[in-house]
């Protein structure tokens, strides 16, 4: 059993305005994943619950914890093709 590398991970969905061509949105899911940890880590973690192949994009994004010190996370954009069940193992991270 591998210790959790995010203190905390949110997932939301959201239409792309942009995508609208046809009068309907696409919707897309988006996750912060809250840690301390480096990309490389990250990015390891995701290979080994198989979440690797449905991550389009992961970006970094700094946090001001202020109870904790600064720290920093990670906000992925899942591939459109996503669905809330294959990201179930998010619940391991």
């Amino acid at each position: 059993m591998s210790v959790p590398l995010a203190s905390e991970v949110t997932t939301r969905q959201e239409p792309f305005a942009a995508d609208v061509s046809d009068g309907t949105a696409r919707v897309r899911l988006w996750s912060r994943v809250r840690t301390n940890a480096d990309r490389e880590r990250l990015n390891r973690r995701l290979l080994e619950l198989g979440l690797d192949a449905f991550a389009e994009s992961i970006e970094r994004y700094e946090t001001g914890w202020h109870w904790l010190g600064t720290g920093h996370g990670y906000e992925i954009l899942w591939r459109e093709e996503t669905t809330f069940a294959d990201l179930l193992p998010l619940a391991r991270l």
